[in-house]
């Protein structure tokens, strides 16, 4: 899949590369559906971003993904998010179904992602995605990486972030 062309999920919704630039803007509000804080805009413009389009052409949901280290073939999944009101309707799964294809397509062997200790349903989503507990790093929620300490998610404070991968192989 060339940058900015169109693939095909199923005729509701299609997976499309987003080249940086200013047109990355647009899907800052998704973006930020991931990850609220400062730090994402600095990398917005990095990396691949997918964008999960509708019929009508709109935003659905959004994956940015960004090289991991200096780990060969690998990357990280900074930000995944589907818009709020078209939840539950399997988007997210089809939307990363694509993604992770396309990775592999273009020789990524392994992916991994992290979300807060707090973000259960999200700690559900990538698990029945196939992805498995790699590691927790503690204290992760800071205000000095630019996280509310008062912020909460299903009752539970943002402290931990809990680390996915998966193989692509």
């Amino acid at each position: 899949m060339e940058s900015g062309d169109a693939m095909s999920e199923e005729d509701e919704a299609r997976l499309e590369r987003v080249p940086p630039g200013p047109g990355r803007g647009a899907y800052l509000p998704l973006l930020l559906l991931a990850d609220e804080s400062g730090p994402l805009r600095g990398y917005v413009q990095e990396g691949e971003l997918y964008a999960l389009l509708g019929e009508d052409g709109g935003p659905l949901g959004v994956t940015l993904v960004l090289p991991y280290g200096d780990e060969p073939a690998t990357v990280e999944l900074k930000a995944v998010a589907v818009d709020q009101s078209e939840h539950n309707r399997g988007l997210g799964r089809q939307m990363l179904a694509g993604v992770l294809a396309d990775l592999r397509s273009r020789g990524v062997r392994r992916a991994i992602v992290g979300t807060s200790n707090a973000g259960i349903g999200q700690i559900a989503f990538y698990q029945k995605a196939g992805f498995r507990l790699w590691r927790i790093e503690r204290d992760y929620f800071t205000p000095e990486k630019g996280y509310d300490p008062e912020e909460r998610e299903n009752g539970l404070p943002h402290r931990d972030m809990v680390w996915f991968d998966r193989e692509l192989t």
